[in-house]
């Protein structure tokens, strides 16, 4: 396990404000060993990306929580673990605004590091914002999450120059860490030094839950068999495929929990057999997936989603119920195990097989996959390639 060194990490998610990501996980457990500063997101540009999306929903909520997020400043949530939530103006794109908030964002950036006596950290980038921090240190080592195609994202504003910026740490980074094999496909045509290690699992947490077999109160009320999804509600979400299996599965309940932030959910709502939860907080979210009967990833196909590997997989796959996906590549490897659909109809008459068809065995390889890839086997194996990037650098190799 790595040990003794100092962290700085340009994570892709407020810590404060949403649900855990990967990056989160992997700092938590980090933090054990070493000091790590986690840095809040700067990259909001909430005016132009909910007008480019045609999408004004939501852009109030996101803007009282990112407010909530910033009046954090500097906070130390647990031992050898910061949390910082920069200043910045939320708008980007524009030079003069650019320029305004590299010098606001250096200045505090370096200024906190200077307080926490952070001297030559590893360098953690999953945030393309953060492009221009590469100038900012002298790292032991400029490690890249690849996490998601962030900046192919159609929400996403001024996506040349995210892109661009993308490029830039894909160049100056030390590893290149791929969550999926087509993101690693795709890295490693760039670069020599990109590694393939998809998402870890909170194994226990998920794993318990299902054991208990306790009954959340959320669900308390819902008839069973229950199909249910958790995550937050965008415009990618199939949501005509949702409509198509609720009104075909009639006795099916469809649980969805997770804030809407996109996409027009008003029909999908209507129907009798569909239950709407709303955002539920992360200590609910194993306890909600053990009331599941089937899990679903229900997301329409594009890029981004072809390429991602959702970490909510894992984590169904920790409760041990049957999941039906769309093609998503990573999930592919499973296809034993989850049931992959091509269009809505096999999406409804897949939900239906699952609830009768599942099996002991598939059930227990299901356990035993997401085990196997629990968060401690995944910053170990983590670890080994930092330290092993390290060693070649000051080696002159690298």
């Amino acid at each position: 396990m790595l040990e003794g060194h100092d962290i700085v990490c340009f994570g892709p998610s407020d810590w404060w404000t949403m649900n855990p990501s990967c990056t989160t996980h992997i700092m938590s457990r980090l933090a054990h060993a070493n000091r790590v500063l986690y840095v809040n997101p700067f990259s909001s540009d909430l005016v132009s990306a909910a007008v480019g999306s045609g999408q004004r929903r939501g852009l109030g909520v996101r803007m009282v929580r990112k407010l909530k997020s910033l009046t954090r400043g500097l906070r130390k949530p647990a031992p050898n673990l910061h949390v910082f939530s920069p200043l910045f103006v939320p708008i980007q794109g524009r030079p003069v605004f650019d320029a305004f908030n590299d010098f606001c964002l250096q200045s505090q950036i370096r200024g906190v590091c200077r307080l926490l006596r952070f001297d030559r950290p590893i360098l953690w980038l999953e945030n393309a914002r953060a492009s221009d921090a590469l100038s900012w240190f002298r790292p032991q080592a400029t490690v890249y999450h690849v996490s998601d195609l962030f900046a192919d994202d159609s929400y996403t504003s001024n996506a040349r120059k995210q892109k661009a910026r993308e490029h830039r740490i894909s160049r100056g980074s030390d590893l290149l860490i791929c969550v999926s094999r087509e993101l690693y496909e795709r890295k490693r045509s760039e670069r020599d030094n990109v590694r393939y290690l998809p998402h870890g699992v909170d194994f226990e947490l998920f794993r318990q839950a299902a054991e208990r077999k306790e009954r959340l109160a959320e669900l308390a009320r819902i008839p069973r068999p229950i199909a249910g999804y958790f995550g937050t509600m965008t415009a990618w979400n199939d949501v005509e495929m949702m409509v198509y299996c609720a009104r075909n599965l009639p006795h099916v309940s469809f649980v969805f929990a997770g804030q809407i932030t996109a996409g027009d959910y008003s029909e999908l709502g209507r129907l009798s057999n569909v239950h709407l939860l709303g955002k539920l907080p992360y200590e609910k979210i194993p306890a909600l997936c053990a009331g599941f009967d089937v899990c679903m990833l229900q997301w329409k196909m594009t890029d981004w989603i072809r390429n991602c590997n959702p970490l909510k997989m894992l984590e169904y796959m920790a409760s041990g119920h049957p999941i039906v996906s769309v093609e998503i590549d990573e999930a592919k490897q499973y296809a034993d195990l989850i049931h992959i659909a091509r269009d809505k109809e096999e999406f409804c008459r897949a939900i239906e097989w699952e609830l009768h068809n599942d099996t002991p065995r598939r059930r227990a390889r299901r356990i035993e996959i997401a085990a196997s890839h629990s968060w401690t086997h995944h910053v170990e194996r983590l670890s080994e390639l930092i330290e092993e990037t390290i060693r070649q650098k000051e080696a002159g190799t690298r």
